[in-house]
């Protein structure tokens, strides 16, 4: 897609009635999978304790059934928060999950509530990264901890009929204020942090990094010398494509 027609949609999107129209029709999450939800907790199990948790996920889109599955497991409580109302309170309600809408920058709840707070390919949507890291840091109890796994991939990438392996990373081409203009009113917007940046966030943050896992794109490591826009990262940075994270407060 040509930068002048991402700019032009993403202007359309900023206007509400048309926005309200294309979440009618956008698939986020894991689109109500109860297998990948399954899967999701596995591996969020990997790294918290679930039973007798009080438990929050950060962007479910349309899938609540993997804190329906916690809340199966023995969570003492279970919360999500989104940027919009993907689902409706009584489907919420049905599920004993308490369903909250966030600015993207404040979270709704009391300071120390809860044990953990996850996260499965949201935090890269987040406009405001750091205020969220704070704010997770703010709502963990002393000795709680955040799981997250962060694809740091371009998510319009996802989207092409027949994906180009090399174009995963086409997010970075572009200068801030013009990937701004591109995506910032669309559900592709990513923010565009690398393994490094994130890594120094949650230091900036006072959080204590007890698990990292990254994954990387070999197609685009053997590609690298000829990608001149990776060439301004670290190798690590230009490579990594998916983050995983356990990061704990402390105090406990």
């Amino acid at each position: 897609m040509s930068w002048p027609l991402a700019v032009l949609q993403n202007t359309l999107m900023g206007i509400k009635p048309v926005a309200r129209l294309a979440r009618g029709l956008h698939s986020t999450g894991l689109s109500g999978d109860a297998g990948l939800a399954r899967q999701v907790l596995r591996f969020y199990s990997r790294f918290v304790p679930i039973e007798g948790q009080d438990i929050l996920e950060i962007g479910p889109g349309q899938t609540l059934e993997v804190l329906e599955h916690a809340m199966a497991a023995g969570a003492k409580s279970c919360s999500a928060v989104d940027i919009e109302a993907y689902v409706s309170p009584d489907q919420a309600k049905r599920k004993q999950i308490a369903y909250r809408i966030y600015d993207g920058m404040i979270l709704p709840f009391e300071a120390g509530c809860f044990d953990v707070v996850c996260s499965y390919t949201a935090f890269e949507h987040l406009r405001y990264p750091a205020v969220t890291l704070r704010e997770c840091f703010r709502i963990l109890r002393p000795g709680g901890r955040l799981v997250a796994l962060i694809d740091l991939c371009d998510h319009s990438h996802y989207g092409r009929a027949e994906p180009d392996p090399l174009r995963v990373f086409d997010c970075l081409r572009y200068s801030e204020r013009l990937w701004n203009l591109m995506r910032w009113n669309r559900s592709s917007y990513v923010n565009r942090l690398r393994k490094s940046e994130w890594l120094t966030l949650f230091n900036e943050v006072r959080f204590l990094l007890r698990n990292e896992e990254s994954q990387v794109n070999e197609e685009i490591g053997r590609a690298l010398p000829a990608l001149s826009y990776l060439h301004k990262y670290s190798h690590d940075d230009a490579v990594t494509a998916v983050l995983t994270v356990c990061l704990e407060k402390p105090g406990k």
